[in-house]
């Protein structure tokens, strides 16, 4: 299996990412990718492209296994300085179901606030 080569596809929707990812504060974002696209790039028969990926503080948080698709996604948004300094301080939730929906959640990170003892 190679691997990297969903690289291509998420930098193409790498702009539109970036937007989904700030109006995800507000509420879940989605996007539809087409299964053609998707098959261009992996053209086994029945594959699954589905994943879940969390994120926290720019971190990988879960277990997204052997999915290649999710290892790139995650690759090219940490990899991208606009993406990377929104992702410090939030948790992302990222889910591509089987049907090619992409979803973002987006919550900000407590800060602990170190108070003085008195």
């Amino acid at each position: 299996m190679s691997d990297g080569k969903f690289l291509g596809l998420w930098t193409k929707y790498l702009p539109v990412m970036r937007l989904l990812l700030k109006k995800s504060i507000n509420g879940e974002q989605q996007i539809s990718l087409g299964k053609m696209e998707l098959q261009s790039v992996d053209s086994r028969k029945n594959v699954n492209f589905s994943f879940n990926l969390e994120i926290s503080k720019g971190k990988v948080e879960n277990n997204i296994g052997t999915a290649p698709i999710g290892k790139d996604l995650f690759s090219v948004l940490s990899n991208d300085s606009v993406v990377k300094t929104f992702m410090d301080d939030k948790t992302i939730m990222i889910q591509m179901t089987r049907a090619s929906l992409l979803t973002f959640k987006t919550s900000v990170v407590d800060k602990l606030i170190d108070v003085p003892a008195s």
